[in-house]
């Protein structure tokens, strides 16, 4: 007999959850439907709003009406009309000031019906509820200073490619109907010392146009750049910072989804202080067979992170002279056994085998961009010496110091050691302080005529939206861009966007565009 029943598997039944409106409101990524209990859109204003401040001025006795001088894209308000059910009067008071929690500072504000979109703003006022009533309709306004609603999702990135003409271009659609600020990233392929980036509407350019490849006199060369660490070999000397610190122990490296993590193996002998792992790298000779340089570069990129209270560790980039004295370093430790602060110190030799601590901050070693410039995310350094003048990176700033015992002295090798305190140890040891990779440059290297260029190969320089700010290899380069040059705006439409490089560059950039559309 045939199966008059139909069997329902209950495991693929469509989702039967309550659907929000269209115009539902999502205040800092929450819809306020889904988090405040009775709380229901009802209907919004202000999105389709177009007001324009006029400038005129009278045309006179020799004309008609008056002359039009320009108009300016007024601010917007969007007004939320919500029904809100309550039980009592406590349960009132306890969602408004749930609303009033969501509503409070900085704005990013979005609707259900167009979620990838979004407006920025500040709350303006909030109606008083109905004298006595628990289930009602009430209302509050959101002041956007800014009225342009603007795209979540970036579109590109765009490369450009090279056409018959030789020029490398690019064309992008703005689908929007308001200007769109663009991104461009050029990552270098070979060394080279400038990038333009033009169109019918403006200009660009960032480096120097009028940068040479070649010299005759001494210039930088990069002598390290190393992610394997495999230059570097074990040292289990005296420690030119402290030399109470025990240098028995060893490193390796560990890969992490794709990074190599240069990070502390075993601690080695416990000396009731610091004590690890040490590593040296010795200079290479330059082209006239000398050993040393008055100025060197590094750049690194480092982890220092705690995944629990209380967890302890060290890592120190240092920079020593020929008879092993310290001549400038980079050292980063956490000895708080409660909680999460971690300490940064630049450090100086004074010319004799003494070391000077010139700072002392202490930062949160958390996961946070704010708090911790060494979380996994970022963690780009660099640390310099020109003759006298010593300066580190920490945070975005640049302190620089000067030192005149120093100016003639000559770094020969470089040290990385990771180090934990006297018997903590396994979770008391910091999840995270390792170095991912590093970059050396003499930039006192003798007899050789190339010169190294602001833009070595594989470096990233980006240049983000409608605030202009240059970024090199992540670190932000307030001098990179050419004076008067603020990164144009793309109109709607179609747009042709053109690229240029430094006339001797051996292999063009290649050239990336992102932009986010936005309307009125």
């Amino acid at each position: 007999m045939a199966n008059l029943y139909r069997f329902i598997d209950t495991n693929e039944m469509p989702d039967m959850t309550i659907r929000l409106p269209d115009e539902a409101v999502n205040i800092n990524s929450v819809f306020l439907d889904n988090v405040i209990d009775g709380f229901t859109t009802v209907t919004v204003s202000g999105r389709d709003s177009l007001a324009y401040d006029i400038t005129s001025e009278n045309a006179g006795s020799s004309g008609t009406g008056e002359l039009f001088l320009g108009k300016r894209l007024e601010s917007r308000y969007l007004t939320i009309n919500f029904k809100l059910v309550t039980s009592s009067a406590s349960d009132l008071i306890a969602k408004f000031t749930n609303l009033k929690t969501h509503l409070s500072g900085v704005l990013i504000v979005k609707f259900n019906d167009d979620i990838n979109k979004y407006y920025k703003g500040t709350l303006s006022e909030i109606d008083n509820p109905p004298e006595g009533a628990l289930t009602f309709i009430s209302s509050f306004k959101i002041y956007c200073a800014d009225p342009i609603c603007y795209s979540e999702n970036p579109k590109g990135p765009y490369t450009a490619t090279r056409g018959s003409d030789g020029r490398y271009s690019v064309t992008v659609v703005n689908e929007g109907n308001v200007n769109a600020p663009i991104t461009i990233t050029a990552t270098m392929n070979a060394e080279n010392g400038y990038v333009g980036m033009y169109t019918d509407y403006g200009i660009t350019e960032i480096g120097n146009k009028e940068e040479d490849d070649t010299e005759n006199y001494v210039n930088a060369k990069t002598i390290l750049n190393t992610s394997n660490f495999s230059e570097f070999t074990r040292y289990t000397g005296v420690n030119i910072e402290n030399a109470r610190k025990g240098n028995t122990g060893t490193a390796g490296i560990v890969n992490e989804n794709g990074t190599n993590y240069f990070h502390l193996s075993n601690a080695g002998t416990n000396n009731d202080y610091w004590h690890g792992a040490s590593y040296v790298y010795n200079f290479p000779a330059d082209g006239t067979g000398h050993v040393g340089a008055k100025n060197v570069y590094c750049y690194f990129n480092a982890v220092f992170w705690a995944g629990a209270m209380g967890q302890t560790g060290q890592f120190q980039v240092l920079f020593a002279d020929a008879n092993n004295h310290l001549v400038m370093g980079y050292d980063i430790y956490k000895n708080d056994t409660k909680g999460n602060s971690g300490v940064f110190v630049p450090l100086a030799g004074d010319g004799k085998g003494g070391v000077k601590q010139l700072r002392t901050i202490v930062f949160t070693t958390s996961h946070l961009d704010y708090e911790n410039p060494l979380n996994k995310p970022s963690g780009h350094n660099d640390i310099y010496k020109n003759g006298a003048k010593l300066r580190y990176h920490w945070f975005g700033s640049y302190p620089e110091f000067t030192f005149p015992e120093l100016k003639d002295v000559e770094i020969t090798k470089c040290y990385i050691n990771f180090y934990q305190y006297g018997a903590r140890s396994g979770n008391q040891l910091m999840n995270y302080f390792d170095l991912r990779n590093m970059m050396i440059r003499n930039d006192s290297a003798e007899a050789i005529r190339n010169i190294k260029n602001r833009y070595q190969p594989k470096t990233k320089v980006k240049m983000t939206g409608a605030n202009s700010k240059v970024y090199v290899n992540g670190l932000p380069k307030l001098t990179e861009k050419v004076d008067g040059s603020n990164l144009f705006t793309i109109p709607p439409g179609e747009t042709i966007i053109y690229f240029q490089c430094s006339d001797w560059c051996t292999t063009a950039p290649t050239y990336q565009i992102e932009f986010s559309e936005a309307n009125l």
